[in-house]
């Protein structure tokens, strides 16, 4: 880290698990010539394969990337550097684990749980997250808001129905000081804030007890962390860092009897590799 912060205006620690992977430069919030990334590997266990013509491990401005091979699990420090003297660091990162085929094969091969059929007692629903600078946005289920392909801090959720009832509620934790967890709410009912610089860093969701058979299967994504997956009657993503905000999240509900055909014992240390987060989102703020 001593490297990073002699030689750059900001510097950070990244774990990269064992295994191929692409860290890009994905954008640049600020204005004027970009902030310049340069990621410094330790002394053993991870090797850079640099973009031609480029210093090593420099990223010199959006769409540049380079590949990272760890022998093992490691800590890699990104170093962040001003591209003028009153520059931003306000730049995003993204660290992809790139999948072998035989992973790919395998991930393919496990048989798809089938969302729950409509009925009169489950009426379908819906979400509305609002998204910091995109407002009000609508998801169905099982789709992202925000997530690791248009990262987004996420202020509040909604879950929308045409029939004014749902399976499921949720709570939202909102990141004031200290941050403090809403109410419990249904369908049609607002949990978070709007307009107030204010994102999620956490997220329960609970199955009405009224509702047998059914089971939530969701996802979700804070700045600088692993997607994070969870199923189960009741679900909780709470942001490790405590401040880190929620920018994806992806809610659906799945049949119990659908899910448990697909953990078999014998099958459950391959299908937790498949269900592994392939995407780490990372941010280099001068706010922070």
């Amino acid at each position: 880290m001593a490297e990073a912060e002699d030689r750059f205006d900001r510097g950070s620690t990244l774990s990269v698990a064992r295994g191929l992977h692409i860290f890009r430069y994905v954008s640049f919030q600020g204005s004027g010539v970009p902030a310049v990334a340069r990621v410094i590997p330790p002394p053993s266990g991870v090797t850079l394969l640099d973009m031609p013509g480029r210093e090593r491990g420099a990223l010199q401005r959006p769409g540049d990337c380079l590949v990272v091979r760890a022998e093992r699990t490691s800590e890699v420090v990104v170093g962040l550097r001003r591209g003028a003297a009153d520059g931003s660091l306000d730049a995003s990162f993204r660290l992809e684990p790139i999948v072998l085929v035989e992973d790919a094969a395998a991930a393919q091969a496990e048989p798809d749980v089938a969302p729950v059929a409509v009925s009169a007692a489950a009426a379908p629903f819906s979400f509305l997250a609002h998204l910091a600078n995109r407002g009000d946005t609508v998801f169905a289920q099982n789709v992202w808001a925000g997530g690791p392909d248009s990262p987004a801090a996420v202020e509040g959720v909604e879950i929308v129905s045409e029939t004014g009832a749902a399976a499921i509620e949720l709570q939202a934790l909102v990141g004031s000081r200290p941050p403090r967890w809403s109410e419990w709410v249904g369908a049609g009912q607002y949990a978070g804030t709007r307009g107030h610089g204010l994102p999620l860093v956490g997220l329960r969701v609970r199955v009405k007890p009224e509702f047998a058979g059914v089971e939530i299967a969701a996802e979700a994504l804070f700045l600088g962390a692993l997607v994070a997956s969870q199923r189960g009657r009741q679900i909780e993503f709470v942001s490790g860092s405590g401040v880190d905000p929620l920018v994806g999240v992806k809610i659906g509900l799945q049949s119990v009897q659908e899910v448990g055909a697909t953990r078999a014992a014998p099958a459950q240390d391959a299908q937790a590799k498949d269900r592994e987060p392939r995407v780490r989102v990372f941010r280099a703020s001068a706010a922070r």
